[in-house]
C-alpha cells in the first residue's frame, strides 16, 4: 500500500516551486505525493496534475456565494478536513497553519496507530506575517501555533533567525528544522544570457552601465518603488522588473515611472516560466532583493529570488536583515543596505559599478555559493527528517 505525503494547500496550488522540491523529495524517499488544493466553485475532488504531480481540487465556497464567507470558511475546514481523513495519507504537510489546522482536524478520533504525522511546512514567520491584526487574533494565532506544533512530527522553517524565534515564542523542546528555499542548481550559459540582456536593454532604447533587477511577485512592500526611486536618482543605472502583480498596482507602478521622466530606463515584464529564469536574472547586472521591513516576516525574509540571483551568478544588493545579510557576508556576494534610506541603496549601487574588482570578485564568490546553497544539498535536512518521522 502506497504511504501518501498529503500537501494541503487553500491556495490554487500552481506556481508552489518550493512545494514542488519538497513533494520530489519524498518521492525519492519512496513516498507518493497528494496535493489538496483550491480548485473553482463546485469542485469536489476534481482531479488535476501540475507539473507531475496529482492534484486533488477542492472549492473553498462549499456553501455557496451567497452564504457568508467565515461561515463558508468554517465549512471549508470541516469539509476539507472530513476528505483529507478520507484519503488515508501516512503523512499531512500544512502548507501554512490554516492548512495545518485542517489537517490536525483529519486526524481527531483516529486511532494512534493509523494515526498520519503531522508536518508544519512554514513558508514563512506566521505570526509577523500580518501587521493589521489585532491583539485577539495575534493571541488567538499564538496559542494555535503552539499547540499544533506540538503535535507535529516536525516542523519546517525557511531560516534559522525564524526557527529560533519561533522556538523561544512557543517553548519548544524540538527546534523546527531549517530547510531554505534554494532552487536546484541552475547550469548557466553566459552567452545565452548576454544575449537576453541585450534584448532587455534594447526594448528599453536606453542602454546604460548597469542593469538592476527585481524578480518575484510585484506587490506593495516589496522596494519595486523604491528602485524607481533610484533609477531616477542614478542616470547610469535602468532596471527590469520581471513578475506579475495585480492590474491596478501595475499601472500605479507605470504611472510612477512616468511621474519620475525614466520610462526609457524601465522594463516592465512579464513573469518567465522557472526553467528559463536562470537567462533572465542571469542578464542582470545586480539583482535587487531590497524589501523593507513593512511587516516581521519580511524583516526575517530569505527569499526564493535571492538564490535564484545566486544560482544565476548574479551579485546581489540585498536589505540589512539577520537571515539574508550573514549569507551575503559570508559568501561575498555582494552588499547590504537599509531599504528605506534611498542614499545607502544608491552607495551600494555605485559601488557595484564603479569598482571593477570588488564586483569581479563578487562573481567569482558566486561559483562557490551556488555549490553550497542549492537544493541537491538542502533537500537532505528534509529528507533525513521525513525517514525519523518515518520510522
Amino acid at each position: 500500500m502506497d504511504k501518501i505525503v498529503l500537501k494541503i494547500c487553500i491556495f490554487p496550488w500552481q506556481s508552489e516551486s518550493r512545494d514542488k522540491r519538497e513533494l520530489s523529495a519524498c518521492r525519492e524517499l519512496g513516498l507518493t505525493p497528494l496535493v489538496m488544493a483550491k480548485g473553482e466553485e463546485g469542485d469536489w475532488y476534481r482531479e488535476d496534475e501540475v507539473s507531475g504531480f496529482r492534484v486533488l481540487r477542492f472549492s473553498t465556497r462549499p456553501l455557496g456565494t451567497k452564504v457568508p464567507a467565515p461561515l463558508n470558511w468554517v465549512a471549508t475546514m470541516v469539509c476539507w478536513a472530513h476528505c483529507a481523513r478520507k484519503l488515508h495519507p501516512a503523512v499531512i504537510s500544512g502548507h501554512d497553519i490554516v492548512a495545518l489546522t485542517i489537517g490536525w482536524m483529519s486526524t481527531v478520533g483516529t486511532p494512534k496507530s493509523r494515526k498520519p504525522r503531522l508536518v508544519y511546512d512554514s513558508h514563512e514567520f506566521e505570526l509577523g506575517r500580518n501587521e493589521k491584526r489585532s491583539k485577539l487574533q495575534l493571541f488567538f494565532l499564538k496559542q494555535l501555533e503552539g499547540f499544533l506544533m506540538k503535535r507535529c512530527a516536525f516542523s519546517i522553517m525557511v531560516n534559522d533567525a525564524i526557527a529560533d524565534e519561533v522556538q523561544k515564542i512557543h517553548g519548544l523542546k524540538q527546534r523546527p528544522i531549517v530547510v531554505r528555499s534554494t532552487p536546484n542548481r541552475w547550469t548557466v550559459a553566459p552567452e545565452v544570457c548576454r544575449e537576453v540582456r541585450s534584448r532587455l536593454l534594447g526594448a528599453m532604447q536606453a542602454p546604460r552601465e548597469m542593469l538592476l533587477m527585481y524578480h518575484g511577485g510585484v506587490m506593495k512592500g516589496r522596494g519595486v518603488e523604491m528602485l524607481l526611486q533610484e533609477v531616477q536618482h542614478n542616470p547610469q543605472v535602468c532596471a527590469v522588473i520581471l513578475g506579475n502583480g495585480q492590474q491596478d498596482y501595475m499601472e500605479q507602478l507605470k504611472a510612477m515611472a512616468e511621474s519620475l521622466g525614466i520610462t526609457d530606463r524601465v522594463l516592465f515584464h512579464p513573469a518567465v516560466p522557472l526553467e528559463v529564469l536562470w537567462k533572465y536574472v542571469g542578464a542582470a547586472d545586480v539583482g535587487m532583493v531590497t524589501v523593507p521591513a513593512v511587516a516581521r516576516s519580511y524583516y526575517y525574509m530569505l527569499p526564493n529570488k535571492f538564490f535564484e540571483n545566486i544560482q544565476s551568478e548574479t551579485p546581489v544588493i540585498c536589505s540589512n536583515f539577520p537571515a539574508v545579510a550573514p549569507i551575503v557576508e559570508q559568501y561575498g556576494i555582494g552588499l547590504t543596505c537599509d531599504p528605506t534610506d534611498l542614499e545607502d541603496i544608491d552607495r551600494c549601487v555605485e559601488k557595484m559599478r564603479t569598482d571593477r574588482d570588488f564586483y569581479a570578485q563578487c562573481r567569482e564568490n558566486l561559483k562557490k555559493a551556488k555549490e553550497d546553497l542549492c537544493w541537491e544539498r538542502e533537500k537532505v535536512v528534509l529528507q533525513e527528517a521525513y525517514h525519523r518521522a518515518m520510522v
